[in-house]
């Protein structure tokens, strides 16, 4: 077939229309396809003078019908192979069990590749699509990138492939999705998350920033990332390289588990206000206590919420029983999460310890003085 006869579907967008009666659902399907005669070429002098992009969207209840009628209406027969983005609406992740169909339609097709990457849309998953971003030709396209670069920011969760959410749900374990919406200027903001209940296979409640970096403190390997602290008042910013949470049980004891999980940080002080010289001693170990106590705090935060308000154990504590303590996770499984609900009856404490490897090429530009005075 000619390329310029393909439709390249990049992304797609799922959207809830109507709940019905008897329990079936009306899915909105949208889906981004590239139009290669719009990219222009170095003989033309650049691109077309139309969109780079054509979003072709259908209702009804089956995905692979709307699929195949949105053949009907367009010239271009559309092109799974290399789709990057699936975008499913915040009310649809919330009907119980809507989200396993959906992912289960997407691994079964023959175009489909398992490492298409899903996000929960904050709001209408079709406008995500619909973005006019300055100097981006295709949206779906510029959320894979957002979502390439989130390893910069600690409160980004690490993208989610559908592969690895098919595996979750077959195993009924609880996980979290990486949140999108849209900002007053038309801009894609890929933050927050949604926490699903491995059970019910739906979506119970959203994440905010500063739980959403607990979670990844307890959880990420690898992540980096700036984080703020004050010392004595006065603000500094630490790049952190490396984070490394390891997991232990303490004991076996079903009603009254006790984990810990330690968090080794590695990290280089970017920005500072005030006079204290990053070379003192007395300083940097104020700059490490004051970040350890912040992860704690922050790793805190988001334990109570998994275990008090969702009861719901999105830090993946199950699975380390599953792999390492097999013997006590088959006595808890049929309740650590429903009945006894054994997760939340748990003891999780958190330790932290903290390296600060850089203080920067120099300690400071000028003194007081007007001297200078560096490294």
């Amino acid at each position: 077939m000619e390329i310029e006869d393909r439709g390249f579907v990049i992304g797609s967008a799922i959207d809830l229309k109507e709940k019905k009666p008897d329990g079936s659902y009306v899915l909105e399907l949208t889906h981004q396809a590239a139009v290669p005669s719009e990219f222009g070429s170095p003989l033309k002098g650049g691109g077309g003078s139309k969109k780079a992009y054509s979003n072709i969207s259908a209702s009804g209840e089956s995905l692979f019908e709307l699929t195949r009628q949105m053949s009907t209406i367009t010239s271009h027969a559309l092109f799974f192979s290399h789709m990057q983005v699936l975008i499913l609406s915040e009310e649809l992740a919330k009907e119980p069990n809507l989200i396993a169909n959906i992912v289960d339609y997407f691994i079964r097709d023959h175009e489909m590749r398992r490492s298409i990457k899903l996000v929960i849309a904050d709001g209408g998953a079709k406008e995500i699509l619909n973005s006019k971003v300055e100097n981006e030709h295709l949206p779906a396209l510029y959320l894979e990138s957002l979502m390439d670069n989130a390893y910069k920011n600690t409160e980004s969760m690490k993208p989610v492939h559908i592969g690895e959410v098919q595996e979750m749900l077959l195993g009924n374990q609880s996980f979290v999705i990486p949140k999108v919406n849209m900002t007053d200027k038309n801009y894609i903001q890929y933050k927050d998350a949604a926490a699903f209940q491995g059970m019910s296979h739906k979506m119970v409640d959203s994440l905010s920033d500063e739980e959403s970096k607990g979670l990844n403190f307890l959880t990420q390997h690898n992540q980096g990332g700036p984080i703020k602290i004050k010392i004595d008042g006065q603000m500094v910013a630490v790049e952190l390289s490396d984070i490394k949470p390891s997991i232990r049980l303490v004991n076996k004891h079903k009603n009254t588990a006790e984990i810990a999980i330690t968090i080794d940080l590695e990290g280089r002080i970017t920005e500072r206000i005030g006079d204290m010289s990053v070379l003192n001693d007395a300083y940097l170990k104020k700059v490490k206590k004051a970040i350890e106590e912040k992860v704690k705090a922050m790793s805190y935060q988001v334990i109570a919420k998994a275990q008090d308000e969702l009861h719901t154990d999105i830090l993946g504590i199950g699975e380390f029983l599953y792999t390492y303590h097999y013997g006590f996770w088959s006595k808890v499984k049929d309740n650590w999460e429903t009945g006894e609900n054994y997760f939340s009856q748990s003891s999780i404490h958190v330790s932290t310890d903290v390296k600060i490897e850089m203080v920067g090429s120099a300690d400071k530009v000028t003194n007081t003085k007007g001297n200078r005075n560096s490294r």
